[in-house]
């Protein structure tokens, strides 16, 4: 072991991974990147400003300049950890606590990766009294296609995300698409001029391209399609009700709609509550006063109250009060958003390590320099 670290530490590239102008450097970037993605988020939103700045590896501005990332910044300063690990720390028994807070610090990069890559967001609203195991992304879309058959469907579908013209889509029963156009935002059209038939659920006939929102959960994707056997489609963002389309005296429903996550539990609004400020419209707080109830019947359901300041956590799902609405027949729904992180205790264990290494670190010199006197 010792022997293969040596001939790590000889290796130039290693070497000069471990430099600590690196370090610095990667530090001065981040301080950049925050400060600035802070000051953009003001004027085109907080998801595209973490888009661009967070979640890539390079972006452009002022038209031609190229800019690291916080991705392409992190896994460097990844590396450069590693590296010192490997070529700087001093494994000894006097150095533990260094030691300790160095692979704390590696595990909050580990920490990072899972909740970028493994992190699923979602919401989920309830009117009182009703109840859903399924909830809704907030920015990802997809083409789902099934066929009815009693009270169950089978469903299947593709990511919006990613489908190019010329993309095929093929689905059970044979049914494939190919893919024409496919807009992340649009505004759709009931008429045209030549449009001899009505290729849209609602009646749409024509779709073009819109410019995105600052909240992109606002866009409305539309994809026009070829059903081969059936001719084109559009299916749009904004429509409640499926498209049917009927083959070989077989009828198959399709719909653009967010993309759905499954919960591991059956969710009720039994009640939702919310308190004003006092001669004002403005909401103080709401509260959602929920039933928990395991699938298929294994075990007993629970009620929970969900606050502003008090989620509900089950297994690694976390459910936050977002917002609510109230219709025009004064109906109140809420809005609840979810989270599942299978790596949301990983920060907590990264925090401690570190704290535990710096706080052995520190017990360590004092203790040395109590011994001198």
């Amino acid at each position: 072991m010792g022997s293969l670290r040596k001939n790590l530490q000889r290796n130039p590239a290693i070497k000069f991974c471990a430099s600590l102008k690196i370090t610095l450097t990667c530090l001065i970037l981040l301080f950049i990147l925050t400060f600035w993605g802070t000051i953009d988020q003001v004027y085109n939103g907080l998801y595209l400003a973490q888009q661009r700045f967070f979640n890539s590896f390079v972006f452009i501005f002022a038209g031609f300049i190229p800019f690291p990332g916080a991705q392409l910044v992190l896994w460097v300063f990844f590396i450069n950890l590693v590296c010192v690990a490997i070529v700087r720390l001093v494994y000894k028994w006097s150095r533990i606590g260094l030691i300790v807070t160095h692979f704390g610090l590696l595990l909050f990069f580990v920490a990072a990766f899972v909740t970028l890559h493994g992190v699923e967001e979602s919401h989920l609203t309830l009117m009182e009294g009703e109840a859903a195991n399924v909830s809704s992304a907030y920015h990802d879309w997809e083409i789902a296609v099934w066929k009815e058959s009693g009270s169950e469907k089978d469903v299947t579908a593709y990511d919006v995300e990613g489908l190019r013209p010329g993309r095929r889509l093929e689905f059970q029963e044979g049914l494939t698409l190919a893919v024409d156009h496919c807009y992340s935002n649009s505004e759709a059209y009931s008429g045209a001029e030549g449009a001899g038939t009505v290729l849209g659920a609602s009646g749409i006939q024509t779709l073009k391209q819109a410019a995105p929102n600052k909240e992109p959960e606002k866009d409305l994707p539309g994809c026009i399609l070829a059903v081969e056997g059936a001719g084109p489609v559009i299916l749009y963002g904004a429509e409640d009700k499926p498209l049917k389309v009927s083959m070989d005296g077989r009828d198959h429903f399709l719909q653009l709609r967010r993309k759905n996550f499954p919960l591991p539990f059956l969710l009720r609004l039994k009640d939702f509550t919310v308190e004003w400020y006092p001669n004002t419209e403005v909401a103080r707080s709401y509260k959602s006063l929920v039933e928990i109830i395991p699938p298929g019947g294994a075990g007993a359901s629970r009620e929970v109250l969900i606050s502003m300041n008090k989620p509900l956590r089950y297994k690694n799902f976390t459910l936050y009060q977002s917002s609510y609405s109230v219709d025009n027949l004064g109906r109140e729904s809420s809005t609840l958003a979810v989270v599942k992180n299978a790596g949301r205790l990983l920060p907590y264990f990264a925090s401690f390590i570190t704290f535990g290494g710096l706080a052995l670190h520190f017990l360590l010199m004092a203790i040395r320099a109590k011994l001198k006197h």
